[in-house]
């Protein structure tokens, strides 16, 4: 098991009061979206809209728009986007992301996500 579900799902509820979440790509979360449509740039800021738990094999997931017309949506770990240090749950955030990336280490899971893929957001905003 990677994660402590009781501790994971307390923290997706506290979460889920803070939203939206500010953030920030990492070069991970960059390197697997090359490919697709939209680039995130390295500065780019990112908002976390939805957080959800996608079970030990995904852990903390968060959900944003990567266009500001919102067409352009993506679901990615928690592990592979930098929360502003400024926010209130940053440290607890960061440590979980270390503790989950330090478990995955362990079982030999890979460390940057293989690839993503983008989805348009369906007409009515669901």
């Amino acid at each position: 098991m990677i994660d402590d579900y009781e501790q994971a799902m307390k923290l997706v509820c506290e979460m889920e009061a803070q939203l939206p979440i500010p953030a920030r790509p990492t070069a991970a979360m960059r390197r697997a979206l090359r490919d697709q449509r939209s680039m995130v740039r390295r500065d780019q800021k990112l908002l976390i809209d939805h957080v959800f738990y996608a079970g030990d094999e995904g852990g903390i997931t968060c959900g944003m728009k990567l266009s500001e017309d919102g067409k352009e949506v993506l679901a990615i770990s928690i592990t592979h986007v930098r929360i502003d240090l400024r926010h209130p749950l940053a440290k607890r955030i960061r440590a979980y992301q270390q503790e989950r990336k330090r478990r995955l280490a362990q079982v030999g899971a890979p460390r940057e996500p293989g690839s993503l893929t983008l989805y348009p957001r369906k007409k009515g905003g669901g």
